[in-house]
């Protein structure tokens, strides 16, 4: 570790601000200077280094607590977790939201990664994951389809903007710990109440982190608000098989996308299909009530074949379709259909070929069971078959459209010569008449009106309970594939159809896993929903192996009785950029604070740092009166910053900002050999202790002059820190390196509204 001074008279104010609101949390990105304040009502602010606000978030629910915010490491995303378990990843330049998802318990902590190294720009070996653009044609545009689409341009979206694997860590009032590959591919799920057998209404998991080489998991946790216990757990896993993973959760998040993509397209397809489809079978409905079944046909039958009406037909056409009301209604009928077509033939057909390539392009990377096999297990390939059988949905779709566009332009125009002539009036010389193939067509359009009459109550509604003779019509067929239920009448089998003969003939054919089947009865949505479920079910099999790979290997318990159920036990962390050690430090009380060291080879060693008695020598500290710890947090590998209270001699209370250089406690740390699951237990074993006094100088202490604070956001790459106060309402913003600075330079770039203007903001 390499010495770097600093000299807290550096340490210049830039910023004090009153809050309408109670501050929950303060994070600082290492990236850019700008720190994200989670309040009291649930919301998430982002703020610029001279508290100028880029933007403010919403809870996603009514009375929701922000619990944490985490920065993605090297990208412009945030992860923020709720109070219901809800966790959103949010692209700071929009505040739009990437991905969400719900671990369904209170969340305790939320941590990324720190692994940072950049991959060079000539590296090429992300490539193959990644070559879909060159085979795959860019998804059209919803936009100019549907006036309902969302405004997103689908072949931009990224779930990441680095091929670097990065960890989102999730921990929950049970228990459960959460892994995710870019905070989305879930990756591990591990009850560690329960394979450290806690009972888990004793214990609360403060901190859980990662070491940057994915070995080691460090879990902090706290029992009955009196003691901190760390656990060291190693797996081999993650660090053996870190490509293929990352290469996996490139490929899901393809899948996602497109997936994304298709979940927008039927939902316009919904929206296209209005109800203004539906307005016919409402008036033959209308029409049908109190009839015998059966006459509806023989009706317009009759007069297609006779030219004749009864008295209830031609007051029906007259009266409830009229010659406007059936122009206007085909006209309707006919543009929602040409909007559904265009959305299946094109958007729809193109995404699910997109899935189609993701999906045989991960098959291809399973059959390498050297990188792949201890992943994902035994993989079977339903998930192609569900993607076949989506695309022939989707065919099928698209010819009932035909149909139904066909027999509907054919039914209206056959009913406006008919209106036109029970007015008595002359046909327009330009009108179109009905050939023999269309009345045919007709015909049998005609002879499914009663077929096509529903007497299943749920659907007809109360009125057929209540014994009303009313019968309700389906003439539409589209809307039936737009629905999670089997299809109420599955499109008619074409005879002529020579590769369904064939198949019918050929049992050994029709069961082959590499003809992809026909499932006559399903809707569309029937066939997304199952397509998504086979999907999700290739990638559960990493939580479950990688969960179970975890063993503990090592303990540290810390009991100690803080004296107040009130005091805020802390636990911050931080890994050298090596990754040869991870640092620890754990307020258990304000008066006792553990720094611990844990090696690449889970080796621990630590010290323990108290307030004892005041050097006799020290007069100078006599000024600062008794003091206690209140806050802690990393500012760098090289310093711990500490928030501490003190109390002179006359009852006035002040608090300092300290630097506390770790290279000196460093020299302290007592090394403890351990074997698997030994416990050390710093009640019991000798433990070191330094005086906190002894290390306090003049450069690296600051009083915070008129400030009662509670807590402290630190950021050493970013040379800024922010001090909350008691009341939690009043926020202080430092630069720590203030005469290092060019303050009309940074004045300057701080006041440029845009993002990527920010002060050595992040290039992505």
């Amino acid at each position: 570790m390499s010495s770097k001074y600093i000299n807290q008279h550096q340490m210049k104010q830039t910023g004090n601000k009153n809050v309408g609101y109670r501050v929950d949390i303060l994070k600082w990105s290492d990236r850019m200077d700008l720190l994200a304040v989670g309040n009291d009502k649930g919301e998430v602010i982002l703020h610029r280094l001279k508290w100028q606000k880029v933007w403010q978030l919403s809870p996603p629910e009514e009375g929701l607590r922000v619990r944490a915010i985490a920065w993605r490491p090297l990208e412009k995303v945030m992860a923020i977790a709720y109070s219901n378990g809800t966790v959103l990843l949010i692209n700071i330049e929009n505040k739009e939201e990437i991905y969400s998802f719900n671990v369904k318990s209170d969340i305790t902590c939320l941590n990324w990664t720190e692994n940072t190294s950049e991959i060079p720009a000539n590296d090429t070996s992300g490539d193959a994951i990644n070559n879909h653009t060159v085979f795959l044609p860019p998804l059209p545009n919803l936009n100019s389809l549907s006036s309902t689409a969302k405004s997103v341009d689908y072949n931009t979206i990224k779930f990441y903007s680095k091929q670097i694997l990065n960890l989102l860590i999730v921990a929950t009032m049970n228990g459960m710990i959460h892994i995710s590959v870019f905070g989305m591919l879930v990756c591990c799920e591990i009850d560690i109440f329960e394979k450290l057998n806690i009972h888990h209404r004793d214990a609360i998991v403060k901190n859980v982190k990662m070491s940057s080489n994915f070995k080691q998991l460090f879990v902090t946790i706290q029992k009955n608000q009196s003691g901190i216990e760390l656990y060291i757990l190693e797996n081999d896993i993650l660090q053996k098989y870190s490509t293929s993973l990352l290469n996996l959760a490139i490929k899901h998040a393809h899948l996602l996308g497109t997936m994304a993509y298709i979940n927008d397209t039927i939902e316009c397809i919904i929206e296209a299909w209005e109800t203004v489809l539906l307005e016919m079978d409402n008036k033959l409905t209308k029409y049908a009530d109190g009839k015998a079944p059966g006459t509806i046909s023989a009706d317009f039958l009759e007069l297609l074949m006779f030219g004749c009406t009864s008295q209830d037909l031609e007051q029906f056409l007259l009266r409830d379709l009229t010659e406007k009301g059936l122009k206007k209604l085909g006209n309707s009928i006919e543009l929602s259909y040409s909007t559904i077509q265009k959305l299946v033939v094109k958007p729809l057909h193109t995404a699910i070929c997109s899935v189609f390539y993701h999906l045989n392009s991960l098959q291809g990377m399973i059959s390498n069971v050297f990188y792949y096999k201890p992943l994902l297990g035994e993989v079977t390939n339903e998930a192609l078959i569900n993607c076949g059988a989506f695309l022939i949905k989707a065919y099928e779709l698209q010819q009932t459209i035909d149909t139904s566009t066909r027999d509907f332009k054919i039914f209206f125009r056959w009913l406006y010569i008919v209106i036109v002539r029970l007015m008595d009036e002359t046909l327009p010389e330009d009108s179109p008449s009905v050939t023999q193939q269309e009345i045919n067509y007709l015909a049998e359009f005609l002879d499914n009106f009663d077929a096509n009459q529903s007497s299943d109550p749920s659907e007809i509604g109360e009125s057929i309970v209540n014994d009303d003779k009313k019968r309700k019509f389906n003439l539409e067929r589209v809307g039936q594939y737009l629905e999670d239920k089997i299809l109420s009448y599955p499109s008619k089998a074409d005879a002529s159809n020579q590769w369904a003969t064939l198949l019918e003939q050929n049992e050994c054919l029709k069961s082959c896993q590499l003809i992809y089947p026909h499932h006559d009865n399903y809707s569309l949505v029937q066939q997304h929903n199952l397509l998504k479920s086979s999907i999700d079910k290739i990638f559960e099999n990493p939580i479950a192996i990688i969960g179970a790979d975890f063993k503990q290997v090592s303990m540290l318990r810390l009991q100690h009785n803080s004296g107040s159920t009130t005091f805020h036990q802390t636990v911050t962390n931080i890994s050298e950029n090596n990754g040869s050690a991870t640092f620890f430090g754990l307020l258990e009380s304000d008066s006792s604070l553990i720094i611990a060291e844990c090696n690449s080879s889970s080796m621990l060693r630590f010290v323990q740092l108290v307030f004892g008695e005041k050097p006799f020598f020290g007069t100078r500290i006599n000024a600062y009166g008794d003091l206690t710890f209140k806050h802690i947090q990393f500012y760098d590998e090289e310093f711990l910053s500490i928030l501490l209270r003190g109390q002179t001699s006359d009852g006035r209370c002040c608090s300092y900002f300290f630097q506390l250089p770790l290279q000196k406690v460093m020299e302290t740390l007592e090394t403890v050999d351990f074997t698997n699951n030994h416990v050390i237990d710093r009640q019991s074993n000798c433990c070191r202790t330094i005086n906190v006094y002894t290390l306090l100088e003049e450069s690296n202490l600051k009083m915070l002059d008129g400030m009662d604070a509670a807590m402290i956001a630190v950021s050493g790459t970013r040379n800024v820190a922010a001090v909350v106060s008691e009341s939690l309402k009043t926020i202080r913003i430092y630069d720590m390196d203030a005469q290092e600075e060019d303050d009309d330079l940074l004045s300057t770039s701080l006041n440029n509204s845009s993002l990527d203007n920010s002060k050595d903001s992040m290039q992505i």
